[in-house]
């Protein structure tokens, strides 16, 4: 699947589907869901542990002076930092103090927070989990695999300083690493309307014409966008 798709002589419909399940945390079936998550851990108490991909650190230029981030797991360890933490957005506010933490346990998003290095000042996080985008041709339905950009934050001391750029290019390139090892076509994400350019300066296309979302009440207002991964080479063996 690539961008040979959307050629304007083949009949394609495209649906956005949102990744997991954000508004089902109170109902039912997530307890059912839940409960069943707690006696797995119950008897795998210690999953493993691999966090490379979310430990290191980005040097970006800002007003011509070299300005880097360090970047780590979520973790409690950071919780005065993020509760320091602004934006001017109260709902990506109230994601990263109230709910990142409940999500990350149950496997509902996956966060990483960028500390400005020294300071150990939280200036940024990102959200991402796994999701899809259904391609409807002539005759099949193809679900295509993504990864979604769920939530991209800068706290408001520090916007227009090239950060946001500079985590989200940190972040399509982790999804090029994982690439090799999970199937992954698209990332996907739903922008805000004012933030729309500056998903498609980095490459994002917002859904044409005729292209639909399955929406929930926290993407009402936001516009569905997509990246296409580049097509993997394969090396022969010799």
């Amino acid at each position: 699947m690539n961008r040979e798709i959307f050629d304007s002589r083949n009949a394609w419909e495209m649906t956005a589907i949102p990744g997991g399940i954000i508004e089902w945390i109170d109902s039912q079936a997530a307890a059912f869901i839940l409960e069943g998550n707690s006696i797995v851990r119950s008897m795998n108490p210690n999953p493993p542990q691999n966090s490379s991909l979310r430990t290191g650190s980005i040097t970006i230029d800002s007003l011509d002076q070299d300005f880097t981030l360090t970047y780590k797991p979520l973790s409690y360890e950071y919780q005065q930092q993020i509760m320091r933490f602004h934006s001017a957005y109260t709902p990506l506010l109230q994601f990263l103090q109230k709910d990142a933490f409940l999500y990350e346990e149950i496997g509902n998003t996956c966060t990483t927070l960028f500390f400005e290095s020294g300071a150990n000042k939280l200036v940024g996080f990102c959200s991402t989990k796994c999701s899809s985008l259904k391609v409807k041709g002539r005759t099949i339905i193809s679900l295509c695999p993504s990864v979604e950009v769920a939530a991209l934050c800068i706290d408001d001391h520090y916007r227009y300083l090239g950060i946001g750029q500079a985590i989200l290019n940190h972040t399509i390139e982790q999804i090029y690493k994982i690439q090799r090892m999970v199937g992954v076509q698209f990332i996907t994400l739903f922008a805000l309307p004012e933030a729309a350019a500056f998903y498609q300066k980095l490459g994002f296309c917002k859904l044409e014409k005729g292209m639909k979302v399955l929406y929930t009440s926290v993407h009402e207002c936001c516009i569905p966008m997509y990246f296409a991964l580049p097509h993997i080479p394969i090396r022969s063996v010799r």
